[in-house]
Order: C-alpha cells, then structure tokens, then sequence
C-alpha cells in the first residue's frame, strides 16, 4: 500500500500534468518517477530555461533505478509544440521561484531528505533555493548568474538593461537556426527572460534569515563557453552567510558546451557527468 504522503504527492502531480495535457499548445509535461514508499532520498532535476523536462528522460530514470523519489516539473511557457514560439517571452522571474518552490514541497512528501539540482538558469534558482529552504543538498550545474563575455560586476547591472530593454529573440546557434537541438526546446531566446534569469542570481545573497539548506555543490565545466564561472563562484559564496556549507567541484575532459546534462544534442558526454552528479546526489 503507497504511503500517504506519497499518494498526496502523486495526486498533485497528476494534477498538474492532467492540467498541462488539457493545454493543446503543451507537448512536454511535468514528470516523475515515485514508488509506494518514503524513498531516503527525493530529488528534484529542475530544466534549462527554453528546454523542458525531456531533458532529464535519460537521467531521471537512472536515480529511480537507485532508490530515489525524482520530480521534474515543467516550468511555465516551456515545453511547447511549436518551437518558435513567443510565449517564453512573458517568462518571468517569479515563474522559476514558484514553480521550484512547489516541486521541493512535493519533493518533501516523497522522500526522507530533498536534494535539488538544475542546469544554468535552474542552477542559479537550486543556490536561490539553498538560500530559502530547508532542502539538504542544491546542485547547481553551469549556473546561469552571468555571461562569459561580461565582466562578473557588470551582470547586475547588465541583467536590469536586459529586463528595461524591448524584448528580442535571438538565436542559440546562429548557424542552425530552428534546426538547432534538442527537439524538446526552443532554438530561440527572449532577452528578457535572461534578465530575469539574472535577477535569481541577485537574489541569492537577499534572502533574509532563516530556513536553508545543508550543502551547496558548484559544478562547472572546466571548458564552459558561455557563463562567467568566476562571477558564479563569488555569487555563491554568499551562501556561506546563510549557513550552507559550499562545495566546487571541476568536471574535466568536457567539450567547450554548456548544456552538459542534455543528452540529445551531438556533442553530449553525459558518461562524463552523469555519475559524478550520482555521487553528489547520494552523498551524505
């Protein structure tokens, strides 16, 4: 018999993905993997911005195999069936915190300890997370706080240029255009929803006293062609003042990506990154 918690749990993602299939623009829903017990440990794998939880079809079923509760929620404006779509531009700030937010509280009925991982802009929100719950470990994979090519101390700044500024929609690979992969994301940006990706970054050192998580894992590609991993590193570090104990972790022998966990693009090297990021997941 399925505990109650974890039925609760499944009740409310069924829920959601019931509502997200009523959606005839949504292809790609919420997922989860759960079994009839409290598993020792719940982890939540939180997408790219303009990807969606197919992102993680590889990955998640991995931990299941392990013992682990896994959630992946679909945040808004993501996951739609046509690719060029100008939906994500509404995205905002508020819509990441959110939609994190009630995954980790679903997380929580379904696992003894909650670990939360994401990749660039779902790194930035696992550290703002860190900042503000009680989850035990946020695994912040190639976060998202600033770009490559802006000095570290100019991304605030820049980031509130890019949220004030009409909006645009630029072009991952200018070479390939719409043909870019994966199929389960958007070959387009909106440029200001990278401001407010940037306004999570800001606000990890403005949380106020209180709940927080145990441990913060920085993960960077040592090749990382697009975030500042310098300026990620000093805006993580805040998280010391909350009380969560920080870690660095280096993955060499990555191409120069930065979408390391996605395994449907040409230049993936998952068996790189996949079982480090196990062992920092199950590490306690």
């Amino acid at each position: 018999m399925a505990d109650d918690r974890v039925a609760q749990a499944r009740a409310q993602l069924e829920a959601i993905a019931a509502e997200e299939r009523a959606d005839p623009k949504i292809a790609h829903y919420t997922r989860w993997w759960l079994g009839d017990g409290v598993a020792p440990t719940a982890v939540v794998l939180l997408h790219g911005v303009t990807n969606s939880p197919p992102q993680y079809d590889r990955f998640a079923p991995q931990l299941h195999a392990r013992g682990h509760a896994v959630l992946v929620p679909r945040f808004p404006y993501h996951g739609f069936r046509d690719r060029m779509t100008t939906e994500i531009g509404r995205m905002r700030a508020a819509d990441f915190t959110s939609t994190a937010l009630r995954a980790v509280a679903l997380a929580a009925l379904c696992g003894r300890r909650v670990v939360v991982a994401g990749i660039s802009v779902a790194g930035t929100l696992a550290g703002w997370l860190a900042a503000r719950t009680r989850i035990d470990v946020a695994i912040a994979v190639a976060p998202y706080c600033g770009l490559r090519t802006v000095p570290g101390a100019a991304n605030d700044a820049f980031g509130a240029l890019l949220r004030a500024a009409p909006n645009a929609f630029l072009w991952w690979d200018p070479r390939n255009k719409q043909n870019q992969p994966p199929e389960h994301g958007y070959p387009r940006f909106a440029t200001r929803v990278l401001g407010e990706c940037l306004s999570i970054s800001t606000a990890i050192a403005d949380a106020p006293p209180g709940p927080h998580a145990r441990r913060a894992v920085l993960v960077l590609n040592a090749n990382e062609p697009a975030v500042n991993n310098a300026h990620a590193e000093r805006r993580f570090r805040a998280l010391r003042e909350h009380g969560v104990e920080l870690e660095r972790v280096v993955l060499p022998g990555l191409p120069p990506i930065h979408d390391i966990v996605e395994p449907a693009i040409p230049q993936e090297q998952t068996e790189l990154v996949y079982p480090p990021l196990i062992d920092l997941i199950e590490a306690e």
